[in-house]
């Protein structure tokens, strides 16, 4: 008798609903970064770059819960597709003026734009993932955003090409990346819309949350990475000059940042680029990691991880050790600290009822949100009043201080 196989899967349906998601996260992203790289250019002065840089955060956090409850009211899809053309639009108009009001003003709504696409993207794949591979698809999601911020990144840079005359076009390139990516996702991105229960609130679903130390800890933690990215994105130039001083540095190669020129060269563009590829990579693994042995298990090496890339960071700035001695340490604690998003955000999504996973990841933007205000504004004001070597180093001392602090409990809860 003739045995019959069990019969495989059809996985078309399932990444042919999953990859449009992925593209309109990837498309974001790669539109904003343009947008960091050229700001720069057109405000140089580090307060009032802290300033302008904060009132995107500002709308992503306030406007986070909002968001949340309208993509759980009308679905998910139209809520990214308005976003993206509205980013395009928002884009375009940061090439009409340099005065710093206005520039508040465009980078203020662009934050609100980024907001609805990452609350509802994020809510959208938690509808289509399973539970039991949910951790790969955040981890997903984190390879695109990642791929996204280092080629947006990598672009503008190419787009500049060290000259400030030439500033402006990474603002055309975006709007354009971003109506592209809008009238796609229009096309080809599937909707979902939950259902709704009347016994559904916002407060007992942040209940939910809170009751578990592991989960609240998530929250603070996604602020101090945030916080990091935010200072390290709107002051690349001061944190090279802190990390590595001189045009000669081996970190950076040959000549290729020259103060106050910060003219970028092709092996450090091909670095960006290839390093962004490499984390977003680890992204899926960490993910899968935390299907197998659990989510709070592979946070908490990314939370321990980011301790330890702190007070590292600190000891580059402090100290006249060759910078090349770090790279064992930074390699070893940015691959650990790699391992908290997806494990991070699959565990969000498992505790978010399905009627609520808009509002939960709204807590999420909140949380984002917060620290990419606290960046740019206390950056700018540490490194103003100290430069940029104290300032930054000041400020990487008090996250991880913060950090200390969110996993005590954690520890004495667990001994």
């Amino acid at each position: 008798m003739k045995r019959v196989l069990p019969r495989t899967p059809d996985l078309r349906p399932y990444i042919l609903r999953i990859t449009p998601l992925y593209f309109s996260v990837f498309i974001m992203r790669f539109s904003f970064s343009f947008t960091v790289v050229a700001l720069q250019w057109i405000v140089p002065n580090p307060l009032d770059r802290g300033v302008v840089s904060a009132a995107y955060p500002i709308m992503e956090m306030s406007s986070a819960l909002i968001l949340g409850l309208l993509v759980d009211k009308v679905g998910r899809k139209w809520v990214i597709v308005i976003s993206l053309i509205s980013s395009s639009l928002v884009t375009f108009s940061f090439s009409l003026t340099n005065a710093i009001g206005l520039l508040v003003l465009i980078h203020a709504i662009q934050g609100v734009c980024a907001s609805a696409i990452v609350i509802a993207s994020l809510a959208l794949l938690t509808d289509i993932a399973k539970r039991t591979t949910r951790g790969r698809e955040m981890g997903g999601y984190d390879f695109f955003t990642i791929l996204g911020y280092g080629f947006g990144f990598f672009f503008g840079a190419l787009l500049i090409a060290g000259d400030p005359s030439r500033a402006y076009l990474p603002f055309y390139a975006g709007a354009l990346v971003a109506l592209i990516g809008g009238l796609s996702c229009a096309i080809i991105l599937r909707d979902s819309k939950p259902k709704q229960s009347t016994t559904f609130s916002v407060r007992e679903n942040l209940r939910k949350i809170s009751s578990s130390t592991a989960t609240l800890s998530l929250l603070p933690t996604w602020f101090v990475l945030m916080t990091v990215i935010g200072a390290a994105l709107t002051y690349t130039k001061e944190l090279a000059m802190a990390l590595a001083p001189g045009q000669r540095n081996p970190l950076f190669g040959f000549g290729l940042i020259s103060h106050p020129n910060f003219k970028f060269g092709l092996a450090a563009s091909l670095l960006l680029v290839g390093g962004a590829s490499l984390i977003a990579l680890s992204q899926t693994s960490f993910g899968s990691l935390s299907d197998k042995f659990g989510r709070k298990k592979i946070a908490l090496i990314g939370q321990l991880s980011t301790i330890g890339m702190l007070c590292t960071l600190i000891v580059m700035i402090y100290t006249g050790v060759n910078r090349l001695d770090f790279v064992p340490f930074i390699a070893i604690f940015g691959l650990g600290l790699l391992a908290f998003a997806p494990a991070a955000l699959a565990e969000l999504a498992d505790v978010a009822p399905e009627e609520g996973r808009g509002s939960t990841m709204g807590l999420y933007s909140l949380a984002v949100g917060a620290g990419t205000i606290f960046g740019p504004l206390a950056g700018g004001v540490l490194i103003t009043k100290y430069g940029p070597a104290t300032g930054l180093a000041t400020l990487f001392g008090l996250l991880a201080i913060v950090m200390f602090v969110v996993l005590i409990p954690r520890f004495l809860r667990a001994g």
